[in-house]
This record gives C-alpha cells, structure tokens and sequence, in this order.
C-alpha cells in the first residue's frame, strides 16, 4: 500500500482546542479536522474528500502570547474589528466588544503526517505543493507551513514490536493495554443540523516518544516511522 508521508515544519503554531475561551489552549499536535481542512485548502475542494490520516510530531516548547480577541453581539453586523491605536479619533461600536485573551503557541513545530486516499487525490495534493500557488498555514491563518518533505512511500502491517519515534495521536483501540497516555475526542467530519455543526469524533490517546507498540492495524513506513490511521474507531 501506497501512502503521502509529509514532513512539514511551523515557527510557530497554534492548534486551539474547541472548549478554551478565557485561554487559547492548544493541542500538543494538529487535530484529525485541521490538517484535513489544511489538505482541503490546498487542493481548493468544494465537497469533502474521503481520507484517512497518521499525526504525529514534536515541539521545543509552548510559549504564551497576550492578544485581543474582538466578539460580536449578533450573526448578522456590519462591523469589524478596527485598531486605532496611534491615531486621532475614536471608533464606537455597538455590536461588538473586545477582552485580552492569553494564547498559547508552540514554538518550532515538527509534524510527520501519513495520507491514505485514493491514488488521484494524492496526485493532485504533491501537484499543489508543487505549484506552490498559495501560502500554506496550519491551525490558525499566520502559522505558515513549510513543507520540507513530501513523498509517496509503501507501508505495511507491523508485524513485530517497534518503538514509536515522536509523540502521536493513535487511535484509542490501537493503544496496548498499559500504557500511558493523555485522553482526547478529536474532531473529524460534520454534518450540520437545525443549523448546528453535529461533529463525528475520534477517540484517541497522545502518547509520548519512546512508546513499544505493537497491534493490529499499526503500520510502519519505509523509514521505520509508525503510522497509526484514524478511521476505525470513529464515533458520533
């Protein structure tokens, strides 16, 4: 079996959990749904593309930043966010208001992600890299990606104990008995209902580098890299 393995890096990042509001938390790696709408993006889809996904990655550390966060009162405002700071005058607004939030952001990112899709669709991603075209960001608008490597490689079933290389996301039901790890249900697709986003959710563990694993379904790549798929296991 063929897969895309990229390796991509970020100055900074910010992957915000859904439940932070006084803080801006971030995952210690990208969920399953950013780096699924990264793809999305990138080969500027209009509909969702069927794909399976491996994260996994590694920080230097987490450092925290003071910001503005801008919040409107209704849906429908004509209003946007204006910085006046340094210049004369003042601007009212009656439909939004402001509150310094705190935001934590990792600092120099490195992500190993595994693609399975079908053959066309990993075509037309290694297309769009190479074009070039636009930007490419990951988590919020700013935390710009660099992409340093990207590749089809062959993966096979794990056959034999390995130890994992980075920190990852691996799926709860591949997670051997024993072993320590930091709970999470990580988003993956939606349907909306009565106007209201009904996530599919994964439940996962974030295990840390060092980890014998060893189970069915694991994968491991041509450079002895483990790849842990996401789409068994999936839940409403």
């Amino acid at each position: 079996m063929q897969v895309l393995r990229l390796e991509m890096f970020q100055e900074t990042a910010c992957y915000k959990k859904p439940l932070a509001f006084k803080v801006a938390e971030t995952y210690p790696i990208p969920p399953y749904s950013t780096v699924k709408g990264m793809l999305h993006a990138l080969v500027n889809a209009n509909e969702f593309i069927p794909m399976s996904l491996s994260i996994q990655g590694t920080f230097d550390t987490i450092i925290v930043d003071y910001q503005t966060h801008y919040l409107f009162k209704k849906v429908d405002v004509s209003e946007f966010p204006l910085t006046m700071d340094g210049l004369e005058g003042k601007h009212s607004f009656s439909h939004m208001t402001k509150m310094p939030l705190y935001s934590h952001m990792l600092y120099r990112v490195k992500l190993l992600i595994h693609v399975r899709a079908e053959e066309q669709v990993i075509d037309k991603i290694i297309k769009a890299i190479e074009a070039g075209d636009t930007p490419i960001s990951l988590g919020r608008w700013e935390d710009l990606v660099r992409i340093d490597s990207y590749q089809k490689v062959a993966i096979e079933e794990l056959k034999d104990e390995e130890e994992l290389r980075n920190p990852a996301f691996v799926p709860a039901w591949q997670i051997p008995e024993g072993k320590s790890f930091i709970p999470y249900r990580l988003n993956w697709k939606y349907e909306i209902k009565n106007g209201v986003r009904n996530w599919q959710k994964v439940p996962v563990g974030y295990l840390a580098a060092g980890e014998d694993m060893q189970g069915e379904n694991i994968f491991i790549d041509e450079y002895s890299d483990l790849v842990f798929f996401h789409d068994q296991g999936a839940e409403n």
